[in-house]
């Protein structure tokens, strides 16, 4: 949770950052920018923060975890070690964003810097820094009111409720690489990943958030590339999994590696199974599951809308199975024709 009631901004810095692709080059400032009033200064904390309410924490990382060789962490740590340097080190990520803005698809736009002390992030008092890329504008409408008559002019400027990529930087757990949380609308395209790969270069942060997510992601590729090859198992089987599971990290707070399976897959063949594919998925991934860990409910929140217990027949039907295993029932006659029977007992 990131809590920003008593936070306060203290300096800002923006520089242009255009395509490295079309040679646009980057316009630098030579300034560094204060709030003129508390109106303005409110509208740009909402501009940094709404969006971060309850977010994914990442750590700054680096080839064979030399953090101290990521140059967003060490520009950052400047700042945080000397807030006088904020313009300096500005300069430097400027410039470093531009490097990595070599695809061609790359937007060009406008990069602020600011540095902001005493936010609250669960339940510590820490310094930030704020990294963020404006690449769209949006176009507002100016009503002027002059001598009794009214006129109407637009400007195009940032949209504080709308965020195209971001990064919040902590000062806490330096000795891990920092914690911080990002946004990247645009990420959608492969190109888009150099903010997060490139720019930033960042890991998750092995957190309950983290460990809670690596199993949905672990049960819902289980689901899609093993389970329907294991044998007798059918459409049903796959809907009523992904249901369990969804109950289970949505009831249960503590997280038990033996009692989830239990839970979720009942028969022991479908255990070894699910055992075998989490190997699999650890080696591949380059990943260690935790056994035990506290759930976190805003992961389970935000990565299960997925999680539909869903059989599509054709393009005709869409059967959600929500429950009793035994109300759906799968038939094929022997001249082919195949068919789902479902029971119940009243309707809505």
């Amino acid at each position: 949770m990131v809590n920003r009631l008593e936070a306060k901004l203290h300096a800002m810095c923006i520089h242009q950052i255009g395509n490295a692709a079309e040679d646009e080059g980057v316009k630098l400032s030579n300034t560094i920018i204060e709030p003129e009033s508390e109106d303005l200064e409110s509208l740009m904390m909402q501009y940094f923060f709404d969006n971060f309410k309850d977010p994914e924490f990442f750590h700054f990382t680096f080839t064979s975890d030399e953090i101290e060789l990521n140059p967003v962490y060490n520009f950052a740590s400047n700042i945080f070690d000397d807030p006088s340097t904020i313009l300096e080190q500005s300069v430097k990520i400027a410039r470093h964003l531009y490097e990595k803005s070599s695809h061609p698809n790359i937007k060009s736009g406008d990069l602020l810097t600011a540095y902001i002390t005493d936010v609250l992030i669960d339940d510590e008092m820490v310094n930030a820094v704020a990294i963020f890329k404006s690449e769209s504008k949006d176009a507002f409408l100016k009503l002027n009111h002059e001598d009794g008559n009214y006129s109407i002019d637009f400007e195009n400027g940032v949209n504080i409720e709308k965020l195209d990529k971001a990064c919040l930087i902590f000062e806490t757990e330096r000795e891990k690489g920092l914690k911080l949380c990002i946004v990247d609308k645009s990420n959608r395209n492969k190109e888009a990943l150099y903010w997060r790969e490139e720019f930033l270069k960042v890991k998750s942060r092995e957190d309950n958030y983290h460990a809670t997510t690596q199993y949905i992601s672990l049960t819902k590729a289980y689901v899609k590339e093993r389970l329907k090859h294991e044998d007798n198992t059918t459409k049903i089987d796959e809907a009523e999994i992904m249901h369990r599971s969804k109950e289970y990290l949505k009831n249960v707070e503590t997280f038990d590696r033996s009692e989830f399976e239990d839970q979720v897959f009942k028969s022991e063949p479908l255990k070894a199974s699910f055992q075998d594919f989490s190997d699999d998925f650890e080696a591949e991934r380059q990943v260690k599951l935790k056994d035990n860990f506290e759930i976190s409910s805003y992961a389970v929140q935000k990565k299960t809308k997925s999680f539909r217990s869903v059989i599509k027949l054709d393009k005709n039907f869409h059967v959600y199975v929500h429950g009793d295993r035994n109300k759906i029932e799968r038939i094929e006659d022997t001249d082919g024709t195949k068919y789902y029977k479902l029971y119940f007992e009243s309707e809505t």
